[in-house]
């Protein structure tokens, strides 16, 4: 079994199309109103995604490989400019679909699914082996192109906006694709050298993968919950909360 071959079982085996968020949104049974607010949360997680990136480059031993990471972190952040970054898009999103402004995303308190993804990825890129983190970020990466598809057509064929007003989501679709070819190009050396290497890398494909599909399984699951703080509290911004 080559590299593809492991992660086209790996994507085969998480089933991650059967998902529920993604079956009610294809059948249209999603209530705009609770996928709003999973949207919201799910922001939290798009805002995070480039700290771990960040945390991975310096531990990739080569400055070529370093680059991938480097090039997909500076890519997160709009390659420069703040409106086009990732989190500024889907702000814009989140006021094109549900009328939702800055404020109020921060006056959501942050679900428990979304804190144990960003926090697993954490660990992995800061206190595992890299290559399993490698593995985790790029099956995250590749799982993405293809949830940026199923959510923008489902928002279109819900009428919930019109294919000209899609944002964010459009991008990813094609932009994840390379992303996670990037992550993948690391890890074909590696794949090839050991069987120790191979196991790590399913390790942090399973990993991704398991982690990415349950994130949006508990979306699901809360996606009747409304959890308003008393004052907006701005998660992005650490220096502004840190006693």
């Amino acid at each position: 079994m080559n590299l593809n071959d492991l992660i086209g079982q790996v994507l085969k085996d998480t089933a991650y199309d059967a998902n529920p968020y993604f079956v009610n949104l294809r059948e249209k049974t999603f209530e705009r109103s609770d996928f709003v607010e999973t949207q919201i949360q799910f922001f939290y997680a798009v805002i995070f995604f480039s700290r771990p990136l960040a945390a991975l480059a310096a531990k990739i031993p080569t400055p070529e490989l370093r680059l991938e990471i480097l090039r997909n972190a500076w890519e997160e952040h709009g390659e420069g400019s703040l409106t086009q970054a990732h989190g500024a898009t889907f702000l814009e999103f989140l006021k094109r679909i549900g009328n939702v402004t800055e404020e109020q995303v921060y006056l959501r308190g942050l679900w428990a699914d979304v804190r144990i993804f960003n926090t697993t990825l954490s660990g992995a890129a800061v206190l595992d082996d890299f290559i399993i983190a490698v593995g985790a970020l790029g099956i995250i990466e590749r799982m993405f192109s293809d949830i940026s598809a199923w959510v923008g057509r489902g928002i279109i064929e819900n009428g919930w906006l019109a294919e000209g007003e899609m944002i964010h989501y459009a991008l990813h679709q094609e932009l994840d694709i390379k992303h996670s070819e990037d992550f993948f190009k690391i890890l074909d050396a590696p794949f090839k050298k050991s069987a120790e290497n191979r196991y790590l890398i399913e390790q942090g494909l399973r990993l991704g993968a398991t982690l990415f599909n349950n994130l949006y399984l508990g979306l699901w699951n809360r996606r009747k919950t409304r959890w308003i703080l008393d004052a907006p509290f701005v998660t992005s911004q650490a220096a502004d909360y840190v006693p």
